[in-house]
């Protein structure tokens, strides 16, 4: 398990520290509604306004088409990048929508396997370049790769709140752990090879014949060649940039599938790495490729040429993957798919402290991160003063709107599919018995209400699963429940990230040592990771 831990004081201020930050970045500062259809919604507001248009940002189109215009994306994009020539035709169209707007962005050509493969065999061949440079020389060049995408971080970010619809300072976040990571490689670069180009431990033997003939062994730390990077469209950017630039010090090449609904990103992304590729002779190194069909994903899953799929998404892809890397030939596999998490409020937590971070990991990129809170567990002693807290600041400071329009901290869920299943999660949750205590309506186009509800106890069904979008449960627990609460939370098979707000570190060592989840933090909530560190699981 990570745990970010301190003594609860220390740990109390950090966590106010950074709540703040969240607190600026995503659930604004306190100022009040100036008016459904001039900015921005609030559950404050008149329901019967509810329906009415969302305000949209002042040039707004002219900044879509300048972002498109400075990262080389046009009206009708090919299938990958760098481009690849063969004797195929490309695939489908398929349209890309602002999920703000339900505007179309630009379109995308599919790829069809004969992309595919020619994408690989480019990419081997100049991974095999690669992997006899230096170490260090590798490492210096994925440093320029990283200055490439800070030098065009702010079209990409404002690329990604257009076709993904989080708000800017979540765009610009995102960013910021490709660059977190980078620093972790820079740190690391002797891991790499150094002025080798792998890392190699030489050992004598152990049985005296061999030494006296001059025996040795050497272990060499050698790259898997390609590596398969399957993305989700909540975070492309940050998910591509943790695998990838750490492959690539070590000595090997991607290949990028993005999920359908982050192409334009991921495209654009892969232009960025590849035009600094290319300076050093090493164009196709990285290749996004724009996949529909689901039959050439699986064919590109089982080719041998990629040694180790890593993949974050839903459950049924990662099953999809096993199954077919598993029948044919046992590819590695690195996979993250979802998260139900969960955040204990201990009786001596500090509630003003535990429901800030709550708000923004409930509400936060509109409850689509793979780390945001789904349930809390709160101490019967403070129960009515966090769900009084918390529900209040549902129904004032989390306002939905377009992402580029100022105030607004909570923009649109990406598809409109994700609508139905909120509606659809809702209802099912409240047939259940859970309370509504806020929200739950949908506000029309891919907006929907920042939703809270109350569980009836532990083992409630709806508190089983995530619907990924801006849906909590909060669950009463009283003394002595800690170890239901424990079983609750572990029922659920998820196990990615939590939270912990307390004072007593005999509770957080005993929900350390008993919660099946790879990231626990301390007076800090679910929603993040550390950049350039181990990640959940």
């Amino acid at each position: 398990a990570v745990f970010k831990t301190a003594s609860p004081a220390a740990a109390s201020a950090a966590s106010a520290a950074n709540d703040t930050r969240a607190k600026k970045n995503s659930v604004g500062d306190g100022e009040g509604v100036r008016g459904i259809n001039h900015v921005y919604y609030t559950l404050a507001d008149v329901r019967a306004s509810a329906s009415d248009a969302f305000a949209r940002a002042p040039g707004r189109k002219e900044t879509t088409a300048a972002t498109l215009r400075v990262l080389g994306l046009e009206a009708v994009n090919g299938p990958t990048w760098p481009p690849v020539s063969v004797f195929a035709a490309d695939g489908p169209r398929r349209d890309i929508f602002d999920p703000t707007t339900c505007e179309r962005l630009a379109s995308i050509r599919s790829a069809e396997w004969q992309h595919v493969d020619a994408a690989l065999t480019r990419m081997r061949e100049a991974q095999r370049r690669w992997a006899a440079l230096p170490g260090n020389e590798r490492v210096a060049i994925v440093m320029e790769v990283n200055n490439a995408i800070h030098a065009s971080r702010e079209p990409l970010a404002t690329l990604l709140t257009l076709e993904i619809g989080k708000i800017p300072s979540e765009s610009a976040g995102e960013l910021a752990e490709i660059f977190e990571v980078a620093e972790s490689i820079q740190e690391r670069a002797a891991e790499c090879g150094g002025a080798a180009p792998h890392v190699t431990r030489r050992y004598e033997s152990k049985d005296a014949t061999r030494r006296a003939l001059g025996w040795f062994g050497e272990e060499r730390a050698l790259p898997l060649g390609i590596v398969g990077k399957v993305t989700a469209f909540n975070f492309p950017y940050a998910v591509f940039g943790w695998g990838a630039l750490p492959a690539l010090a070590a000595g090997n090449g991607v290949i990028w599938k993005p999920h359908p609904n982050a192409a334009l990103t991921a495209m654009a992304m892969a232009r960025t790495v590849d035009a600094a590729l290319a300076r050093r002779g090493f164009s196709g190194l990285v290749c996004c490729v724009d996949v529909a069909d689901h039959a050439v994903t699986r064919r590109m899953w089982a080719d041998p040429r990629v040694g180790v799929w890593e993949a974050t998404g839903g459950e049924e892809m990662g099953v999809a993957l096993l199954h077919t890397v598993a029948d044919a030939r046992m590819t590695r596999t690195v996979l993250e798919l979802s998260g139900n998490n969960a955040v204990v409020v201990a009786a001596d937590a500090d509630v003003a402290q535990a429901v800030e971070s709550c708000l923004f990991g409930t509400t936060g990129t509109a409850g689509q991160r793979c780390t945001s809170t789904r349930v809390v567990y709160v101490h019967g002693a403070v129960f009515d003063e966090f769900e009084r807290l918390l529900v209040a600041g549902y129904k004032s400071r989390v306002r939905v709107g377009d992402p580029l329009m100022p105030g607004v901290n909570m923009g649109p869920v990406h598809h409109r599919a994700r609508v139905a299943a909120f509606e659809a999660g809702v209802a099912a949750a409240v047939a259940a018995g859970s309370t509504l205590l806020c929200g739950g309506g949908v506000l029309g186009g891919n907006f929907v209400e920042p939703t809270l509800l109350r569980a009836p106890g532990f083992r409630h069904a709806a508190t089983a699963h995530e619907l990924f979008s801006p849906v909590a449960h909060l669950v009463r627990y009283e003394e002595g429940e800690l170890g239901a609460v424990v079983d609750d939370i572990n029922r659920t098979g998820y196990g990615l990230s939590g939270g912990v707000f307390t004072a007593d570190m005999g509770v957080f060592e005993r929900l350390a040592a008993e919660v099946r989840v790879g990231i626990l933090n301390l007076n800090y909530g679910s929603s993040g990771a550390e950049a350039g560190e181990n990640f959940g699981g």
